[in-house]
């Protein structure tokens, strides 16, 4: 997830090489309000899943197709580690945009426990229907992809869900809406519950770097042309 401040690659690259004490200024503020939401989300993070360190274990190696990729292990020390954050330029979005501010979830099974169910709330199911269309008509059979759970529970993706709801707490939308890409139970929440106050301070940081850069630049220009 990202924090976009349209014209801030700019505005760094500007501070960094005329006035870097403002630019070191802005980051250590910025990296003040990131800390506390990464801590949050750390602490949710329980030191055994479900409460018994073998319960994870229940789903790792359903998958024994290297090429589809395994089940992550669950390592708590890990998944806290992998949630962090960014002040780096990231790749460009489809729309346009480069996130230079992001909150980062770079585990695999920190990922799934951030954003588990919000797809499917009650798990994937191990087969579904689809339509095959006729000359004459068409009907509806069953099948089984790579998209559906590989359990032979068929409520193993629930009760796995309802588990780490226990566990790590709900889904939160930390941008309200339907969107399901603004919602998880680690990072996500741990920003829904800042309340805004890091965006906030963040955006504030920078408009006083921006309107202090700008300030000084006026001033050179006085004494420069004086």
């Amino acid at each position: 997830m990202a924090v976009v401040v349209e014209g801030y690659a700019g505005l760094r690259k500007a501070l960094k090489n005329l006035a870097p004490n403002l630019a070191r200024n802005m980051d250590k503020e910025i990296r003040a309000n990131l800390t506390p939401i990464v801590k949050d989300a750390r602490a949710k993070v329980p030191g055994a899943i479900f409460g018994a360190p073998n319960n994870w274990s229940n789903y790792e190696g359903v998958n024994k197709n290297p090429k589809q990729g395994y089940f992550p292990q669950y390592n708590p020390v890990a998944i806290r580690k992998g949630l962090t954050y960014s002040m780096a330029r990231q790749k460009r979005s489809k729309a346009g945009y480069v996130s230079m501010i992001t909150l980062l979830n770079k585990n695999a099974a920190g990922a799934i426990a951030e954003t588990a169910g919000r797809t499917n709330p009650h798990g994937r199911p191990t087969s579904h229907f689809v339509e095959i269309n006729k000359r004459f008509g068409s009907k509806m059979i069953k099948i089984s992809t790579t998209k559906d759970s590989r359990s032979s529970n068929p409520n193993a993706g629930k009760m796995m869900i309802d588990r780490l709801d226990m566990s790590m707490g709900q889904l939160k939308n930390y941008k309200g809406g339907a969107s399901r890409k603004t919602v998880g139970r680690l990072l996500y929440a741990a920003y829904a519950e800042n309340q805004g106050k890091a965006l906030d301070a963040i955006m504030k940081a920078i408009k006083t770097a921006t309107d202090e850069f700008n300030r000084q630049s006026v001033l050179y220009d006085v004494r420069k042309a004086a």
